[in-house]
């Protein structure tokens, strides 16, 4: 009777309290304190940007490297290459950024000579007809002509 009893209070405790929960809640926690972590990490990159740009100095050394920018009284020189010497950016002579604009690939299908608007023939009050539409005078066929854009 005693085992039995102690059977029944293991069934009704693992019952009562789902471990699966608690598992699947301690690896969210676990994720979670990870996210936190970096999160953390990120915001001490930022604080040490902020207080980086907070030296005007800092700020001098970003303006010269990134924008081109120097402080008034200097000069700025740019050093071209020699002519028929290829340009320094590009890594390889396959750069699809050394090659002319292409055309596009839908011109086969195109009208020649640019863009062409077709008009539909004027209805009775001088509506334009639309195909697959009567061209009658009550309040659906005024109501399909209104909304004629959806098609």
């Amino acid at each position: 009777m005693l085992l039995g009893a102690v059977v029944v209070a293991a069934v009704v405790l693992f019952a009562w309290f789902p471990t699966g929960s608690l598992l699947n809640q301690r690896s969210s926690l676990a994720g979670t304190e990870a996210q936190l972590a970096a999160l953390r990490k990120q915001d001490a990159a930022l604080a040490q940007e902020k207080k980086n740009l907070s030296d005007a100095s800092e700020i001098g050394r970003i303006a010269r490297a990134q924008y081109q920018l120097v402080t008034p009284g200097q000069q700025a020189f740019e050093v071209l290459p020699p002519s028929g010497a290829a340009p320094a950016g590009i890594p390889y002579s396959g750069d699809p950024g050394s090659r002319g604009p292409v055309a596009p690939s839908a011109t086969p299908e195109l009208p020649p000579g640019g863009v062409t608007t077709t008009t539909l023939p004027s209805g009775p009050g001088g509506h334009t007809a639309s195909p697959g539409m009567s061209s009658g005078s009550g309040l659906v066929s005024r109501m399909l002509h209104a909304l004629e854009f959806w098609r």
